[in-house]
């Protein structure tokens, strides 16, 4: 049987997982968020973060219980058998199918803002990038990945730096307005889009096979990467609610950087953003290319997809790439959007959540286990029932992974002739 190469330590694992997790969304998200809920956004974020956290303990707990490069789908099936094997894989490659396209575009939109020409033509080039350092061998995109994760942490802490220094003395105080129980409402209104920003701990859970010691590793590299990504999230919160966005909701970062460094200041952005992007789609591909691997493993995909060479699953990474290019090219075409993409991709995500919860909750060892499952099952079906979006995308995605697990169960079972030597049964 082909395996995967075990290159991963603590380090290099949270470095991948925050290239999976920090999107470019977050050059974004704290402007919309402050358009919503002004000075209470920060609570927005606060409340997202805690929401996320029993969420993040269900897949750690269950990640380094059952490591495997089928990652959330592996998981499921721990609970739900076969069936919830197939449905939660699929329900994966529906999300990052538009989620991933949707993320290059906008990566394509800022190299545009540099370069101009044709922005769905650089989102392809950075799906081809993100690609292609996966067809080295998987140690040395591991070093690579470690690499550009230092880096993207690295800009955002210099541009929020820039955004802090360059504030009046005066708003550099931490004081955070107090709420009280009649701006609920205010603080809830821009959760669902801030949740997103939470999701890719579920894609992570597709590199545990890769860990030397999943049991040691895993929960370092994800509580690290939960911290580090949080820690920006409150940094970039907190200065979006301090500087002048004059209107300009979605570019709170140029807001933050060019009263210091004038226009300047925005071509860094631009390059910020463009190599956020770049990470996202390099750690994602990454993860998304182990499951079409264990799927392929697993006799649901063809067998050409779990193909290794040095480590790294090459038939399935290129899969994987053409796969989000066809994407990229509907959308120029006019057929798809940007945010219809990420809406199915992010109701996707959540699903899956609950999905992983439920197995915990099925398979607990103690009450506290049970407890935290629990809750993270309250809050995915309070999430899904508060986004108020049609459940007709993953139910036809659920629909096409039972038909496909019965097929796959009626031709193994034609593989099992009965022994002529063994009396039947009477």
């Amino acid at each position: 049987m082909t395996t995967l190469v075990k290159s991963l330590g603590a380090a290099r694992g949270t470095a991948l997982m925050l290239n999976i997790v920090i999107g470019a969304g977050l050059l974004v998200l704290p402007g919309l968020a402050v358009q919503e809920a002004g000075d209470l956004a920060i609570w927005s974020w606060i409340a997202c973060a805690i929401a996320a956290l029993p969420l993040l303990g269900v897949f750690l707990l269950l990640g380094r219980r059952f490591p495997d490069a089928g990652g959330v789908a592996h998981l499921a099936r721990q609970g739900f058998g076969p069936a919830g094997y197939a449905v939660a894989s699929f329900l994966l490659l529906g999300a990052v199918i538009f989620g991933l396209p949707s993320i290059a575009l906008t990566g394509g939109y800022y190299a545009k803002s540099i370069l101009g020409g044709d922005a769905h033509l650089y989102a392809a080039l950075l799906i081809v990038l993100g690609a292609a350092i996966h067809l080295v061998s998987s140690t040395g995109a591991a070093k690579f990945n470690s690499v550009v994760a230092a880096s993207v942490v690295v800009a955002l802490v210099i541009l929020l730096s820039i955004g802090f220094f360059g504030l009046p003395a005066a708003s550099r105080s931490p004081a955070l307005a107090t709420p009280g129980l009649g701006d609920l409402d205010t603080i809830f209104a821009p959760f669902m889009m801030i949740f997103f920003a939470f999701t890719g701990w579920e894609v992570g859970a597709g590199i545990s096979e890769e860990f030397r010691n999943p049991r040691r590793d895993l929960p370092i590299a994800m509580f690290l990467s939960f911290a580090i990504a949080v820690s920006l999230y409150a940094a970039a919160a907190f200065l979006s609610q301090r500087v002048e966005l004059a209107g300009n909701f979605t570019s709170p970062f140029v807001a933050m950087v060019e009263p210091t460094l004038g226009r300047l200041g925005s071509v860094l952005v631009s390059v910020t953003a463009v190599i956020i992007v770049f990470a996202n789609l390099s750690g994602a591909i990454w993860g998304v290319s182990r499951l079409v691997f264990a799927l392929s493993r697993e006799g649901m995909l063809p067998s050409t997809f779990q193909t290794a060479r040095d480590g790294s699953p090459v038939q399935a990474v290129a899969f994987t790439a053409a796969a989000l290019l066809c994407v990229v090219t509907l959308d120029a075409a006019g057929i798809l959007g940007i945010g219809r993409m990420l809406s199915m991709a992010g109701q996707n995500f959540l699903i899956l959540y609950g999905i992983a919860a439920a197995t915990l909750l099925l398979t607990a060892q103690g009450w506290s286990e049970r407890l935290l499952a629990g809750v993270s099952v309250v809050i995915v079906l309070g999430l899904l029932v508060k986004s108020g979006q049609s459940l007709a995308y993953p139910a036809a995605i659920a629909a096409c992974a039972m038909a496909l697990t019965g097929s796959w169960r009626a031709r193994h079972a034609g593989l099992a002739r009965p022994n002529p030597l063994k009396p039947a049964k009477p």
